[in-house]
């Protein structure tokens, strides 16, 4: 088995890799954050929503808000008067499952306001 972890590169700049959990020597609490030991290097738990977002978007995950990554392929509606998207296609209550989307990443989510255009996203996405 993989995890994902990662690898500061300096202070800033890091990157995300996979390491298989029999490398892993030992495992510990270093500021708080959750730090994987290797014979040849030490890598930390995915703890930012940066490290998260690096991860994720190989995955088909984009970030349409401060704080929200939603999985792209799985959006059925985008409501344009709330600003939101909802992952089913006429959602049955305004408790139904959403995400907030902001002016910024509008552009990325306009097509799912329109039925016609959500089969087509899909299909792009799965083959992608």
């Amino acid at each position: 088995m993989q995890i994902p972890v990662v690898k500061k590169l300096s202070k800033k700049d890091f990157v995300i890799e996979m390491i298989a959990v029999a490398d892993v020597l030992y495992t510990y609490i270093q500021d708080g954050t959750l730090m994987y030991q290797t014979k040849r290097e030490t890598y930390s738990q995915i703890s930012t929503l940066e490290e998260q977002e690096r991860f994720l978007m190989t995955n088909g995950f984009q970030k349409v808000e401060r704080g929200y990554l939603v999985q792209m392929n799985k959006i059925e509606y985008f409501d344009e008067e709330r600003s939101c998207v909802f992952f089913e296609q006429h959602p049955a209550s305004k408790d139904a499952p959403n995400a907030p989307v902001s002016r910024i990443h509008k552009k990325d989510v306009e097509m799912f306001g329109k039925p016609a255009a959500i089969k087509d996203k899909r299909i792009h996405l799965s083959n992608s």
